[in-house]
Parts: structure tokens; C-alpha cells; sequence
């Protein structure tokens, strides 16, 4: 049986979904959900940082918990933070498949990220995230991974999304070095004809996308994961914080 919490959460997420909370509008008070019966004050602040989690909505102090717009780019980091959370790296209302895994030959970039030789093995992983209602691709997502790696754990070269994490959680479980420092970039480029295929657009689209990356490195200083993911057009990303 699910903890209270999580019945609570998903049942605001259903409203959420249904358009019952609209994007911008701010959620019963925690004191509200009490003394309307929804559970105990720990039970409503678990399932308010729960849907914070899954992107659903935002809180800061003096505006409450707010319904969050859909469709915005999330940083691997974001994913990461997320799985650690609920146990999965999507947020509410997404979804990803083209899994992809393989050995290949490291471009001159990933390389250079990862401090190896253009041209040396490199395991790549990729997948695709879609709005969960319309399909539409939010972003093409790529993780490029030490070779070593892969021999030691093979569940990263199955083509399938991972059970239990990110790829980056499983690697930090089997060596044992947690994540000490990420170096994130963000740009915006046109697309070209190469963008076609994974972001699902026609070769002759001219829009302007968002370029993420993330080098990830464990405590050990090793480089455990070079992430690039490029968001369709349209797509950006946000990012609140709180000033306290």
C-alpha cells in the first residue's frame, strides 16, 4: 500500500492533469489541506515536494505552491535530482522511448569532455523525451560514458531505459564515489538537416533550439558522464529560485 503522501500526490496530479489546477494557479494552503481532511501537515508538505519533483509545480515563500507550465527543458542534473526523489527521471505529464545504447567512436567533443582521445571507445546512450499527452518531442537527450564502464556494468548498453535511477545513479552505486562536482553549459543554436531525425522536425526547419551539457565528476575526479541534450524548437528552460 502506498504511503499517504503519495495518494495525496497523485490525486492533485489527476487534477493537474484534467485541467482542475491550471498552470499559475496556486494550490490549497497546507493548513487548508489539513482541516479539509487530506492528511496531517507532514503528509500535504511530502506530497507538495513530491509534485516540485516531478515538475509539476514550484513553491517559494510568499507565493506558495504554484502550478508549474509544462513542456520546459529539464538539465540533467534536474533528472538526476528528481530520480533521487520519486525514483524516476521524468516529471508529470512526461515520457521517454528510442532508447539507444552502443560502443562508439568518441567525437572530438565528448572526447575532450571525458579527457580521452578522439576516436576511442565510448559507450553512447540516448532517448527521447515527449509530452506524455500530445507526443511532441521536448528534447533529445545523449549520455556519453566512459568504455570501462560498460564492461562493468552492461545494464548501460541495453538499449531500454534503466530500472531504479539514471545511469549516473547506477554508476555512483557500483563504484561507490558519489557525485562531487557538475560543469553545466547552455546555449541556443538554428537547427540543421543532422537535428531531423531525433527532434522529429522537417530537414529544412530554421528555429532556434536550446543546447544543454553537463560533465559530471565523482569524488574520485573521474568524469563519469558527459550529457548533451538538445530541446525541440520552442522548448526552453526555467528555473526559479529562492531567495531566503
Amino acid at each position: 500500500m502506498p504511503p499517504k503522501w503519495r495518494d495525496l500526490a497523485d490525486a492533485i496530479a489527476a487534477k493537474i492533469n484534467r485541467g482542475e489546477y491550471v498552470p499559475g494557479e496556486r494550490l490549497p494552503k497546507i493548513e487548508d489541506q489539513v482541516l479539509a481532511g487530506k492528511g496531517s501537515k507532514t503528509t500535504v508538505h511530502a506530497a507538495y515536494k513530491a509534485l516540485e519533483a516531478e515538475g509539476l509545480v514550484i513553491s517559494s515563500r510568499g507565493h506558495g505552491t504554484v502550478v508549474q507550465a509544462r513542456g520546459t527543458l529539464a538539465t540533467a542534473a534536474d533528472r538526476e535530482e528528481r530520480s533521487k526523489l520519486t525514483g524516476t527521471s521524468w516529471r508529470a505529464g512526461e515520457r521517454s522511448d528510442s532508447h539507444m545504447a552502443g560502443i562508439v567512436s568518441a567525437p572530438e567533443d565528448v572526447a575532450e569532455a571525458l579527457g580521452i582521445s578522439a576516436g576511442q571507445p565510448v559507450l553512447r546512450r540516448s532517448r527521447t523525451y515527449r509530452d506524455e499527452q500530445t507526443s511532441a518531442v521536448i528534447s533529445h537527450s545523449t549520455s556519453w560514458i566512459p568504455a570501462d564502464l560498460a564492461e562493468d556494468l552492461p545494464e548501460l548498453l541495453m538499449g531500454r531505459r534503466l530500472n531504479g535511477g539514471t545511469s549516473i545513479d547506477l554508476i555512483t552505486r557500483h563504484t561507490g564515489r558519489p557525485v562531487a562536482r557538475r560543469y553545466s553549459s547552455m546555449w541556443a543554436r538554428i537547427t540543421t538537416p543532422a537535428d531531423a531525425a531525433t527532434l522529429e522536425i522537417p530537414e529544412d526547419t530554421q528555429a532556434a533550439v536550446t543546447v544543454l551539457t553537463v560533465r559530471v565528476v565523482d569524488t574520485g575526479d573521474v568524469t563519469i558522464e558527459y550529457g548533451v541534450d538538445v530541446g525541440g524548437p520552442g522548448r526552453r528552460w526555467t528555473k526559479e529560485e529562492v531567495i531566503r
